[in-house]
């Protein structure tokens, strides 16, 4: 980034305890807008299965590879820029859409891993105890409910059913998102773990390397850092959707080895809070492209978004949502939640002193 470029974003930073809102306009949030078609009285339960071929061509957006992230490094801006600062742009990012194909593993489930291609698929067997809870986080009263609770604690007792070697889970942020345009906002507050976002038609990792570590480094209490940084740290998305099978707007996966490394762009998230950084992915031929067809509430897409162990097969998964090319009129809004936990296994030598929770 040019030295002009990091004073105006050490400027903007400056500014942040001082801005009069954490909310980003919705055109802001990297998110697409969804072209809804469906009823609000369709049925989530009787619905006939929707018949598509086994391989679905989707188009997906890809970060441009431009010259000026030679001398600037690709950001996009979450807080109120002040109207006193000479950079007023959101963002430097462009993107361009392509066509890929999207392979559909229905009944080929047990053939992917965390391990091999980075995903796989789980089961949450009690989920119907947590959609009320996941529907409407706040009751009447305006009291927040902590879905923390319950759900949380039934994805990380499955985490450690379905991923080998864990020690520790630590949860640290969930998302719901929704293709029914009646729940759009004109500004979205990132910061409100209970609005709606879109789902995300852009190539992306949650969150780069670099990102991780400071995550760790922010959740835990210094005297526990060294021991969980030597460590082995993944970083697992857990993603299912609620009330029922997603007919319009699933998620694709990548295999995380058809990726490669250069085709990772690393991205500044600035929001009032702290800055961030993920990965947005620049279009390449060689990569495969899966998704689970009408995948239903009791699957849950476990995917990796980052691993600190270098021999590893696979160090991360890109993701995206696609828009169907034959789909109903009458079919539900995909409703989903996405929740990011890191999951620690310790190395050999382990420090008593740090409590397995």
């Amino acid at each position: 980034m040019s030295s002009t470029a990091v004073s105006d974003r050490s400027n903007l930073q400056n500014h942040q305890d001082s801005a009069n809102t954490r909310s980003v306009p919705a055109s802001s949030a990297m998110a697409v807008s969804t072209d809804t078609r469906h009823t609000d009285t369709a049925s989530p339960i009787d619905l006939p299965s929707i018949s598509r071929p086994i391989v679905e061509k989707a188009l997906i957006q890809f970060i441009k590879n431009l010259p000026l992230y030679q001398s600037e490094k690709p950001f996009q801006l979450f807080i109120d820029i002040p109207t006193s600062a000479p950079d007023q742009r959101k963002t430097n990012i462009e993107f361009s859409t392509h066509e890929v194909e999207i392979h559909d593993i229905r009944g080929q489930e047990e053939d992917f891993s965390l391990e091999k291609q980075g995903f796989q698929v789980g089961r949450l067997e009690r989920w119907k105890e947590f959609e009320e809870r996941i529907d409407s986080s706040k009751e009447a009263s305006g009291k927040t409910v902590d879905i923390r609770e319950s759900y949380l604690s039934a994805l990380e007792e499955l985490l450690r059913i379905e991923v080998e070697g864990v020690d520790r889970v630590a949860i640290f942020d969930w998302r719901r998102r929704s293709s029914d345009s009646g729940k759009d906002r004109d500004v979205i507050d990132l910061n409100d773990l209970d609005s709606y976002l879109k789902p995300a038609n852009m190539a992306h990792v949650d969150q780069a390397p670099s990102a991780v570590l400071n995550r760790v480094m922010k959740t835990f209490p210094s005297e526990e850092q060294a021991v969980l940084l030597e460590s082995r740290i993944r970083l697992i998305n857990i993603w299912r959707p609620f009330k029922s099978p997603v007919y319009d707007w699933p998620l694709a996966i990548c295999d995380g080895r058809t990726v490669p490394a250069e085709n990772l762009v690393e991205v500044d998230m600035v929001r009032r809070s702290y800055v961030g950084s993920n990965m947005f992915v620049l279009f390449g031929e060689r990569c495969r492209w899966y998704y689970l067809r009408e995948q239903r509430p009791d699957e849950v897409l476990l995917f990796k978004q980052f691993d600190s162990n270098d021999d590893a097969g696979v160090r991360c998964c890109p993701h995206a949502a696609f828009q169907h090319s034959q789909i109903s009129k009458n079919i539900p809004p995909r409703e989903s939640i996405e929740v990011r936990a890191l999951v620690f296994t310790y190395p050999e030598v382990r420090d008593d002193t740090i409590e397995q929770t």
